[in-house]
């Protein structure tokens, strides 16, 4: 019996068949993202021309049982594609697929690491430890630190300062922001420069305190939106009610008149006026001309916005004696803390040779090192990096939103150019704790063309076609998304093109009523919390 082909959706189609330039596939859940990145796979095995063989492709995922799953879909489509052909070509890509490159993007840099061990200086049967033995090493290392730190007599002044009205009382005490911005570090591609970076922005603290008011500024711009938002909600329902007024001066104005100093780059004016700010002596948050539970929605926002407002003059750039304190006090305590993070990162380096061992970030590190030509003043591929690249003719990625700077610059060596296929769905990107930056795909997807006929060096193609919820949910999640999802809110916009419609062979369930149970959990954020190790890597970026 014959099979069956697949039949794909115009989206779907478009990813699988699109060459000769990167592909970027936006893709919800449900839209049969693994499904294209198979078949895509799939279809350019199938052409000798373009990719003799499975060993040819190159396939990153972010966990081992999704790259297990994406090899099992692989080697179902070419079993059905050769039962459909019997095409002996396809039938020998499925025997050789057992071998093919489909991994996690640490396995694949351990098997490099491995193959070039003799490069790097290190011993070819190291082991790589877990993250509990990591963090017991760690600690470990820690200790040795802080022993050192007070051994030495140029850092104990400044030891003493940096830790007067501290916590050390706990393991989640002062000293652990070490730890902290070493695993930052971590993903970052160079550490070194980064932290070169940090000091050169405490020598010259006019650098940091922009970068201060950059972030001041896009705060502001999200209150403001925040408030005119609930405005909105209000005005649907009563258009000529007195709530309004009572947000605009001086709460409203004050963010706009601040706003408009700050983008012609007159801080000072700005700042007088949020400084001259006069707080009401009472907040009308609720408005009682409405009803219903939409009255509780808009209160909440305009509580929200207040608070984010209040919490804004906590900051001391404010302060006009800001950058004089800068030189005097942050700059010493920031000479330290580095000096304290590169000892630490020495010492544990030195833990690890001793038990011949690597971390999962030393994988990454030492494959970028491999890729990457010593001798070039810019960042340019190594000789292995070549050599990887005439066998890698095509590279696929999953869950691109999950990436990282440092991954991003390995896949940079591997590619000889418009041979990449990424999918991935910013809104599912939650491993912002782990170092991944969704921004890169963002800023990927920003010059990417829509049309495949056009030729560019990336195309975008958005799959919306869901298979797994029918119509009443996807209206409920498309309503929710368009109004949450703006460029200057979340970095991406929620257009017509990302909006999800049910696939059109999908047996639609019988609708109920409700058809969505909509729970929300809101909980303050303690921005105590917020250590000096958090502030400085948002600060250097």
């Amino acid at each position: 019996m014959t099979e069956k082909k697949i039949k794909w959706t115009d989206q779907q189609q478009t990813a699988i068949t699109a060459r000769d330039s990167d592909v970027l596939v936006t893709a919800s859940a449900g839209t049969g993202k693994t499904a294209v990145l198979a078949g895509r796979a799939v279809d350019i095995v199938s052409d000798k021309s373009i990719c003799p063989d499975v060993s040819n492709i190159l396939v990153i995922t972010f966990t081992d049982a999704a790259a297990e799953q994406m090899r099992s879909r692989i080697a179902d489509y070419l079993q059905s594609a050769f039962n459909r052909t019997k095409n002996q070509h396809l039938y020998h890509q499925l025997l050789l697929l057992a071998a093919a490159d489909i991994s996690t993007i640490h396995s694949f840099c351990k098997r490099l690491i491995t193959e070039y061990f003799y490069r790097l200086d290190i011993d070819p049967t190291f082991r790589v430890i877990d993250d509990d033995e990591q963090k017991l090493l760690k600690a470990e290392v820690l200790e040795k630190t802080i022993d050192w730190a007070w051994q030495q007599p140029n850092l104990q002044q400044d030891l003493r300062s940096l830790l007067y009205h501290r916590d050390l009382r706990t393991d989640e005490g002062f000293f652990s922001n070490i730890i902290d911005l070493s695993n930052f570090l971590d993903c970052i591609v160079s550490r070194q420069d980064w932290l070169s970076r940090a000091l050169l922005l405490a020598d010259d603290p006019s650098g940091l305190a922009d970068r201060q008011k950059k972030i001041i500024s896009k705060k502001l711009t999200q209150i403001l939106h925040q408030i005119t938002f609930a405005i909105s909600l209000y005005a649907k329902e009563n258009p000529d009610g007195y709530w309004m007024s009572s947000w605009d001066k001086p709460f409203i104005k004050t963010i706009n008149d601040a706003l408009s100093f700050l983008n012609k780059n007159k801080w000072d004016k700005a700042f007088e006026i949020l400084n001259n700010y006069q707080k009401p002596s009472k907040y009308n948050y609720t408005p009682r001309d409405i009803k219903g539970p939409l009255k509780d929605v808009i209160a909440d926002l305009a509580k929200a916005s207040k608070s984010d407002f209040e919490k804004i003059f906590g900051l001391a750039l404010l302060n006009p004696e800001y950058l004089e304190q800068m030189n005097t006090s942050v700059r010493p305590q920031v000479r330290l803390l580095v000096a304290l993070v590169r000892k630490f990162d020495r010492l544990y380096e030195q833990a690890k040779k001793t038990i011949n061992c690597l971390d999962f970030s030393d994988l990454q590190h030492y494959a970028l090192k491999l890729l990457t030509d010593p001798n070039s003043p810019k960042p340019a591929p190594s000789d292995v990096a070549l050599a990887l690249r005439r066998r890698y003719k095509h590279i696929f990625v999953d869950e691109y939103q999950d990436i990282d700077l440092l991954q991003q610059a390995i896949l940079e060596r591997l590619s000889s150019g418009r041979n990449v296929f990424v999918v991935g769905d910013i809104k599912q990107s939650i491993y912002a704790f782990r170092g991944a930056q969704p921004d890169i795909f963002l800023q990927r997807l920003a010059p990417a063309v829509k049309d495949p006929r056009k030729a560019a060096p990336s195309l975008r193609v958005d799959l919306t076609a869901n298979w797994r919820s029918n119509k009443e949910i996807l209206d409920f999640v498309n309503k929710i998304f368009g109004r949450i999802m703006s460029a200057s809110f979340a970095g991406l916009t929620y257009d017509q093109s990302s909006r999800l419609t049910p696939a059109e062979e999908q047996n639609q369930p019988p609708a109920v009523s409700p058809a969505v149970e909509f729970n929300l959990l809101d909980e303050e954020i303690d921005y105590d919390e917020f250590t000096s190790s958090q502030a400085i890597k948002k600060l250097v970026g």
